[in-house]
């Protein structure tokens, strides 16, 4: 009896300890527009300290690629990435999901989840200016149904290295 309580135990504690993940509402989609440019990635100032990066490969995985600090500049975010990548295969929440719809783009990415959270999306919505640039005009975050309005400016920086988009979440 002793041991079967402790096998419950040790279940339940494995099963509370993985995670979960909200499955995206996007399908994964080629993407072949050529409406933008992909051998590089996509920056946006998140505020006065910090970028938002992102990947977009051409089958239609994004990759959440951090938040650099904006002072330590472009070079430091170019080299960052040839060093890190390895370990990001195995990290569910930066991974995601773009189309491309004439000139209007949506990516739907996870939040960075808190312990023992499921991993929730939101979905980004916006309208493409050139190859170089899109802006993202709206949020979705799909467990609340809370609609933000934003105006998040895209710009490309290309990238001689990029990482793969090979992951162990999006398939």
């Amino acid at each position: 009896m002793v041991r079967t309580i402790f096998y419950c135990v040790i279940f339940i504690l494995i099963v509370s300890c993985s995670v979960r993940r909200q499955l995206p509402t996007l399908q994964l989609e080629e993407n072949s527009s050529e409406r933008l440019l992909l051998n590089g990635y996509y920056y946006t100032k998140l505020d006065s300290v910090f970028f938002d990066v992102i990947f977009l490969y051409k089958n239609g995985i994004v990759y959440q690629g951090g938040n650099p600090r904006i002072k330590e500049g472009f070079k430091n975010i170019d080299d960052t990435f040839s060093k890190t990548y390895v370990n990001d295969k195995k990290t569910g929440y930066i991974w995601g999901l773009y189309i491309v719809d004439g000139n209007n783009i949506t990516l739907e990415r996870y939040l960075t989840p808190i312990y023992a959270e499921k991993y929730q999306t939101y979905v980004d919505k916006g309208h493409i200016i050139d190859e170089r640039q899109f802006i993202i005009t709206s949020r979705k975050y799909i467990k609340t149904g809370k609609l933000e309005t934003r105006r998040d400016t895209f710009n490309f920086r290309p990238l001689s290295i990029k990482p793969d988009s090979t992951n162990n979440f999006i398939k």
